[in-house]
């Protein structure tokens, strides 16, 4: 019977490295390529140490250090390279980020998200612990959830994510001594309860919005973007940072999110239609501008709302020899 093998490991260390040329060492080898790299205490002496896994595609570092800053600036980043997105958990210390104009300060216990094909800074005030798990961009979104929805933000500790930060620290300690595996179910089982934590986190945080206020805030997102033949329920989810039960509650006695996005466009149509100097425009053109996809469908629900076809409103504002659809 051939032996299982363990992940691959590594531990990189400045214990044998004299105080002078520590952080030196420490930029050009644990934290190569990672962008522009500072001692946040440049006088005083520097050390630290990283335990780094790999489980297939993915990274694991486990780091103790003296305080560093960070900056990936958009010549820092590969194209050619695997989009890559970050989980930090914060262990011991003090830290900050920003990415996408979103942001702020992290504090032990807080699980925090980063992009890696984005430019970003980040960092930390004091010594620190922490362990970041690197992982494809498609693996985060299948299995956590949407990159540009997350990316720069944090989580503050709290219970609805006490599970996954615990997880996430056994993960750490145990990684380097499991089995190929091993290591993929406890790294997938690790990511699902991150995933949950932040949709606990989410709906935390919309128990204090009042339905009143979704509504308000979806109806202005939709009239912003009704051109937009992709505009829909998740979109409007992730733009708005709310859940799509809470949209629905929000818009149920409207007929929901999707009546909404119909209801706003069909007006727009309407509008248009009876506008000077459009009575020789295509119904089909209007109807595409204004974000339809389906001819059809959009001719049954106009007729519906306005209780005449778009042939025979538009004949009724114009001189009846526009084109119909």
């Amino acid at each position: 019977m051939s032996k299982l093998s363990v992940v691959p490991s590594l531990v990189e260390t400045t214990a044998h490295i004299d105080d002078k040329h520590a952080f030196e060492f420490w930029r050009y080898s644990a934290l190569a390529g990672f962008g522009d790299v500072e001692p946040v205490r440049p006088r005083e002496p520097f050390s630290a140490k990283r335990l780094t896994v790999t489980i297939g595609d993915c990274i694991l570092l486990h780091t103790v250090s003296s305080p560093v800053s960070l900056e990936i600036r958009s010549r820092h980043i590969d194209r050619n390279a695997q989009d890559m997105v970050v989980i930090r958990l914060g262990l011991v210390g003090l830290g900050y980020q920003t990415q996408l104009d979103r942001g702020g300060r992290l504090s032990a216990g807080d699980l925090s998200f980063l992009s890696r094909s984005r430019p970003l800074v980040t960092g930390t005030q004091t010594p620190y612990e922490e362990i970041r798990l690197a992982v494809p961009r498609a693996t985060f979104e299948s299995q956590v959830g949407s990159v540009d929805a997350l990316a720069g933000h944090s989580i503050s500790e709290l219970s609805t994510t006490a599970e996954a930060r615990a997880n996430l620290r056994r993960l750490a300690s145990s990684l380097a001594w499991m089995t190929e595996c091993e290591a993929q179910a406890a790294l997938e089982g690790t990511l699902h309860l991150i995933g949950r934590a932040i949709d606990a986190s989410a709906s935390a945080r919309e128990s204090h919005l009042p339905h009143a206020t979704i509504a308000s805030l979806t109806q202005a997102y939709v009239i912003r973007h009704l051109r937009d033949p992709e505009l829909d329920p998740a979109s409007i989810s992730n733009a708005l940072k709310v859940s799509r039960t809470s949209l629905y509650r929000a818009l149920a006695e409207t007929g929901g999110i999707s009546a909404a996005i119909r209801d706003a466009r069909l007006d727009l149509v309407q509008r248009c239609l009876a506008a000077p100097g459009n009575e020789r425009m295509k119904i089909s053109t209007v109807a595409y501008a204004c974000g339809f996809t389906d001819i059809p469908t959009f001719n049954r629900s106009f007729r519906r709302r306005f209780g005449s076809s778009p042939r025979d409103y538009h004949a009724a504002y114009g001189d009846g020899t526009c084109d119909a659809p």
